[in-house]
């Protein structure tokens, strides 16, 4: 009979510190959670600040490439209608 008592009272003493444990993990990832945000926000601000400008970056080269590839087709078209009346 004491076993079983004794097995019983173990039993409660555990499944009430499982739930104390797990209050306790809740409250703890709750706190974690709440103290990251501040930094979360500012992490995403700062990526987002870095791909505009990034993608201004790029259309800014773009629009270089672009201007270089229609000076290299000018002057290739100038350079054809001299060959063109040299002949």
């Amino acid at each position: 009979m004491k076993t079983k008592a004794i097995q019983k009272a173990a039993g409660k003493v555990a499944e009430k510190a499982m739930k104390k444990g797990e209050k306790a993990a809740k409250a703890l990832a709750k706190d974690v959670k709440k103290a990251a945000a501040p930094k979360v926000k500012q992490l995403k601000k700062a990526a987002a600040k870095l791909s505009k400008k990034a993608e201004k970056q790029l259309a800014k080269g773009t629009k270089e490439a672009k201007k270089a590839l229609k000076g290299a087709l000018e002057q290739s078209s100038k350079k054809l209608k001299k060959a063109a009346r040299a002949i």
